[in-house]
């Protein structure tokens, strides 16, 4: 007789585990600050209206504060914002005095290269009474500060004459909560261009991608949903200057958007739009393109600034069409990084 199987539990398999649940790896890319250290680059200060003749204008930067004054000339001057003696924050002083800033305190005077000239006491100044003197240069209506005691590449220019270019800069009035470099990798991130911007593309932005040491530049040949027709080159001029020019709708216009640093993790973004004027034009109607232009871009950036405002960003997870933003990562890895002004930059 054969023995039944009948009432004999079935023969159960412990049930296949799913793969381990592992975060990404992390592909880290240093932030402004971390071990006291700032990328070596151009980073714009103020608007150049915000100085005018006597003027001193102070604002935080890096880790520190910083001020802005003009020469006899006319040129600005961008210089740490603390009293050598101690410590006052010398842009509570809102005009030069016979070309020098005298701090309110003790009377310490300092000209516009940031070197003491005289104590309030009448005393010798010491030896060590300076201000550091950041590289400056002014550009299409916007005041720059070089972090390093001397520039390692210049500032992006158009290519038409500047006594052709009409422009107008400003700032826009919202501080984002992330770095500079993070705003920047907006660029190289083509496929966004498609998926959030819906930039129809005519060429293959891929295939024109060209690097230098301080650079990146991709031509775009796109038109935009609302049928604006882009031919023109963009770029990243260190890890934190957006810059283009080319065509929009058959005309020639650039726009530069430098990111400054408030402080390490925020981004304060400012922009210049600019043309030519057509022979035939009035003034008023080189405005009115310049106008046109500079909402076609602001409409773009717009779409933007919501994920900025909430990303926590780190590259993990990378797919073939981020091969540029990739690139991109690894030369903001690699790009110099110092901070030569810390012993002058104490946070008040």
């Amino acid at each position: 007789m054969t023995s039944s199987n009948v009432g004999t539990a079935p023969l159960r398999t412990r049930p296949t585990e799913p793969a381990a649940q592992r975060k990404p790896r992390d592909q880290k890319v240093p932030n402004e600050g971390d071990n006291g250290l700032f990328s070596q680059q151009w980073f714009p200060i103020c608007l150049s209206r915000d100085v005018q003749g006597e003027k001193i204008y102070g604002t935080d930067f890096l880790d520190g504060r910083v001020i802005v004054t003009r020469d006899g000339t006319g040129k600005a001057t961008v210089l740490s914002a603390y009293c050598a003696h101690l410590g006052v924050d010398l842009s509570l002083v809102e005009e030069q005095e016979r070309q020098r800033i005298r701090c309110p305190f003790h009377h310490f005077e300092f000209d516009t290269t940031g070197a003491c000239v005289a104590t309030g006491v009448g005393e010798r100044p010491p030896a060590n009474a300076r201000l550091f003197n950041f590289p400056t240069q002014e550009m299409y209506g916007i005041i720059f500060a070089f972090n390093g005691e001397s520039p390692t590449y210049p500032l992006p220019k158009f290519s038409v004459p500047d006594d052709e270019v009409v422009f107008k800069s400003d700032v826009m009035d919202l501080v984002l909560p992330i770095d500079p470099w993070v705003v920047s990798a907006n660029t190289p991130d083509l496929s966004h261009l498609k998926v959030l911007h819906g930039l129809d593309f005519v060429n293959d932005p891929y295939d024109g991608v060209e690097w230098t040491n301080h650079s990146f530049a991709v031509p775009i040949h796109a038109c935009t949903p609302e049928g604006y027709l882009f031919d023109i080159r963009v770029g990243i001029h260190g890890t934190n200057y957006y810059f283009q020019q080319g065509q929009l709708e058959g005309r020639w216009h650039g726009w530069a958007t430098p990111f400054g640093l408030p402080r390490p993790g925020q981004t304060k973004v400012f922009y210049s739009i600019a043309t030519t004027p057509l022979a035939d034009e009035t003034p008023a109607e080189t405005e009115g393109y310049l106008d046109f232009a500079l909402g076609v871009e602001l409409h773009l950036a717009s779409q933007d600034v919501p994920v900025f405002q909430g990303i926590r960003f780190q590259p993990q997870a990378l797919t073939r069409s981020d091969r540029v933003l990739a690139q991109f990562f690894e030369y903001v890895r690699r790009f110099p990084r110092a901070h030569p002004s810390a012993s002058f930059m104490r946070c008040a």
